[in-house]
């Protein structure tokens, strides 16, 4: 029977001999239970005749041996096993034995060995892997570590004279008559990896001899960037076997890591294969800025003579009224206070006084100008509301392939103080002709106060990054007898604080009327300006969302075969916290802002689409 398996955390020792990874018996494994495929409606799962991944002391690494293991670091859930799976084996086993998972009772069979080492004199070679121990070096490009003597100076043709690095490995097969397979000797090899069409690499061979060995070869491709190894528009079969992949750890910046990432491939032209896939740690994303606090108006102006005071000036319109001024026979009244264009309330300018200029000869001579009246308070600014989560955090990826998590929404910043109003001017009183013929102008109204301008938004934090074991984009590949271990996904960023409103200023002074020494006649006193209203404090910026972990993302029109895979579960990404809202007028007594929305929780999953 062919079918495929998928093991979701299991703990347990699985003695299941496979004859394509080290142990070179001849037989067959069939499994059932659990099957699984990328899509639900893909082609009829197979069962390959790889090895079961296994885990050493601190590796993990997939192989025939004895047990199906899990990363030292591996989180297992044992629960998630759902159903039964019944697992035979044949070969050339002096014994057989049936394995159901709901009882817990494992039995093996143990196969021949058909070692292809060619000092042997065993001339049964490998079928799965090249085997250059067997068969010569041929077609081959070899590749071990400086100090087991590989260097880029090398041809990379022979055991004996190995390249050092996988790009210049990829590099060589490209330029053989037919495309050479790459075959890679234990160690690490520190550099992402961009696939080629058609150019197969297989790890897990002894230095020097080159005799495949998996489980005790542990070979490993230790990502540089966001992606450990790159697998884009191949259009011939490419296959990647024996590896230990790990994408690198980012701590911050929200970035996310990628152990394989595919895209644009057609017709199940990649296959991963005996693998153990470890991403990397997403990084935390970055806090949000905190608003800037609001600037403060500017002093009314004081009145001078007749002439009224300016009005207070402000960074953000919110400019206090300007006072009346007096002249032959006339007054003003104070100007109204600005908001900047925001609904705020008050500030009105003040009334001028009634100016006496009747000219009558008799009862002209006794009369006095009206006092001026000041201006009305601005009002404060209201604080602003505060930012909202974003709905989830399962993000998108961009026409590049790469992902970015949910961000919450910026604060809004508080609204601007109201310009006090400007004070209107005295009254004029003009003397005729009986009484000296005078006239005597009333006093200027002060200018009002500047209003305060409103705090400055704070901004959302940012998304955590995410941690991807496989990433398909517009592809159709294949993952068969693999390890794939997401690991934490970045928390979100906090929210910025919302900043202070500015501090709405005092209004000016007004100036007294003429009067010739006589308080009972002449022009009338100017009125003050009134103070400009304070800013109100902007709301909190809300918390980004946290990264999420995913073992298998499937990304458009995509699909994954899967096949006797190990999938662990990774650790989804906090939610960042809201910032904190600003106060109005700077004051800490004074009414706040509201507070920014946490950042919704990121997720841990074993599979994804979007």
């Amino acid at each position: 029977m062919n079918t495929s398996l998928v093991f979701r955390g299991l703990t347990v020792a699985l003695g299941l001999t496979l004859a394509a990874c080290g142990d070179d018996s001849v037989g067959t494994s069939t499994l059932s239970g659990g099957n699984t495929d990328g899509t639900g409606n893909g082609p009829n799962p197979t069962t390959g005749t790889g090895d079961v991944p296994t885990s050493g002391t601190t590796e993990t690494t997939p192989t025939s041996g004895d047990s199906l293991g899990t990363d030292s670091q591996a989180t297992t859930d044992v629960s998630s096993s759902s159903s039964a799976t019944t697992a035979t084996t044949s070969g050339d086993a002096s014994s057989s034995a049936t394995t159901d998972a709901t009882t817990g009772a494992i039995d093996q069979t143990t196969g021949g060995s058909t070692s292809g080492d060619s000092t042997t004199g065993n001339n049964n070679c490998l079928e799965d892997v090249p085997d250059p121990a067997c068969s010569g070096d041929e077609g081959l490009i070899f590749v071990s570590t400086p100090p087991d003597g590989g260097s880029d100076l090398n041809s990379g043709t022979s055991k004996e004279d190995p390249v050092a690095t996988l790009a210049e490995a990829m590099k060589k097969a490209l330029m053989c008559p037919d495309i050479c397979d790459i075959v890679v000797s234990a160690g690490t090899y520190q550099k992402t990896v961009t696939l080629s069409s058609g150019v197969n690499m297989y790890g897990g061979y002894k230095p020097k001899t080159f005799v495949y060995d998996l489980p005790n070869n542990l070979t490993v491709i230790a990502g540089t960037e966001a992606r450990a190894v790159i697998a884009q528009g191949l259009n011939l079969s490419t296959k990647l076997s024996g590896f230990t992949i790990k994408g690198k750890n980012f701590a911050n910046d929200g970035t996310s890591s990628y152990a394989v990432w595919a895209k644009d491939i057609a017709d199940d032209l990649f296959m991963v294969d005996r693998c153990t896939i470890q991403a990397g740690t997403g990084g935390d994303g970055v806090d949000g800025t905190g608003g800037t606090k609001g600037a403060d108006g500017g002093l009314g102006g004081a009145a001078s003579e007749s002439s009224g005071g300016n009005g207070g000036t402000s960074a953000c319109g919110a400019t206090g009224g300007k006072g009346g001024s007096a002249g032959n026979c006339f007054s003003e009244a104070g100007a109204m206070g600005q908001a900047g264009g925001d609904d705020t309330e008050g500030g009105a300018g003040g009334t001028n006084g009634k100016s006496e200029c009747s000219g009558n000869i008799i009862t002209g001579c006794n009369d006095k100008g009206g006092l001026g009246l000041g201006g009305q308070l601005g009002g404060a600014g209201d604080a602003g509301t505060a930012g909202q989560a974003g709905p989830n955090a399962d993000g998108i990826f961009d026409g590049n392939g790469f992902w970015s998590g949910g961000s919450g929404m910026a604060g809004v910043r508080g609204k601007h103080g109201r310009g006090g109003g400007g004070g209107g001017a005295g009254g004029t009183d003009n003397e005729p002709f009986t009484c000296g013929n005078s006239v005597d102008t009333g006093g200027g109204g002060g200018g009002g106060g500047g209003g305060g301008c409103g705090g400055g938004e704070g901004l959302p934090g940012g998304a955590g990054g995410g941690s991807f074991g496989v990433v398909a984009i517009a592809a159709s590949i294949q993952v068969a007898n693999s390890i794939i271990l997401p690991a934490k996904a970045g928390d979100g960023g906090n929210g910025g604080n919302g900043g202070n409103g500015g501090v709405g200023k005092a209004g000016g002074s007004f100036a007294k009327g003429k009067n010739n020494g006589d308080q009972d006649d002449g022009g009338g006193d100017g009125g003050n300006g009134a103070n400009g209203g304070d800013g109100g404090g902007a709301g909190g910026g809300a918390g980004g969302c946290g990264g999420i972990a995913v073992a298998i993302v499937r990304v458009g029109n995509a699909f994954v075969g899967q096949s006797n895979l190990d999938i662990q579960l990774g650790t989804a990404g906090a939610g960042g916290a809201g910032g904190t809202g600003g106060f109005e007028g700077n004051a800490g007594g004074k009414p706040q802002a509201p507070k920014g929305a946490a950042g919704c929780k990121g997720k841990a999953v074993d599979e994804l689409d979007l």
